[in-house]
């Protein structure tokens, strides 16, 4: 991944897996967000992942969830484990659930600097709520980076009682999705697959009513069987 968060055309369409001329075309309509410099488009990765947010809230027409999956990023089964899963959260603020999330990552063996970790998830939540509406957020920081996770991986929260989480739609948050990647890109991707999960039919009541964190993750299998007989 390169240093700079300011990508030429060229490496984001390699980042994306797209054509130049498509990733130019998106810039030109304003599809996606990029910057025109003298005849040159640049882009921000930190934009773009405001803008998936945005457009996953919204659930506009353009699906930039689908744009961005991928065959190199691994099911979100075999990227959720039972020790990625609390269904028991039992903080009633939104620093409290963060600190839980953190702890559970941090067990998991996905991060071994939580004390950072947790102070970026603060930073991301301070500048833009990461609730989704209907009672879902996808936490994460805004840089991730090998220093924040060994590994990639899902880590799955519950709170029955619910969080009030600044959600955009000011219903309490019951469902956390955190995202843990090494890089960006992986970040985006497992954004991707998070969005498509959630836009499934009667997927949130499914988690909610879950009573065993292997039941959860046999929901993420049933589904993932749904949408290879539909491709």
């Amino acid at each position: 991944m390169p240093q700079n968060n300011i990508l030429t055309t060229k490496e984001v369409a390699s980042y994306l897996k797209l054509n130049e001329k498509t990733v130019l075309k998106m810039a030109q309509s304003g599809s996606i967000p990029a910057v025109k410099i003298a005849t040159q488009w640049r882009f921000y990765l930190s934009s773009i992942d405001e803008y998936l947010q945005d457009k996953i809230t919204k659930s506009v027409k353009y699906d930039f969830g689908r744009l961005l999956e991928d065959a190199d990023v691994l099911p979100l089964s075999r990227l959720i484990s039972p020790a990625c899963i609390d269904l028991d959260l039992s903080s009633e603020d939104t620093d409290g659930v963060l600190l839980e999330l953190v702890k559970t990552a941090e067990k998991a063996g996905i991060t071994d600097s939580p004390d950072v970790l947790y102070v970026q998830l603060k930073k991301r939540e301070t500048m833009l709520s990461t609730a989704l509406g209907n009672g879902v957020a996808v936490p994460h920081p805004r840089n991730p980076s090998d220093e924040l996770f060994k590994k990639t991986g899902i880590i799955l929260g519950r709170s029955v009682k619910g969080v009030d989480f600044d959600a955009p739609d000011h219903k309490k948050v019951h469902l956390f999705f955190m995202t843990c990647a090494p890089d960006v890109v992986l970040h985006l991707k497992l954004l991707s697959k998070v969005a498509v999960l959630l836009n499934t039919k009667n997927i949130f009541q499914s988690f909610m009513e879950a009573d065993l964190k292997t039941k959860a993750i046999k929901i993420l299998l049933e589904q993932e069987r749904i949408g290879l007989k539909q491709t």
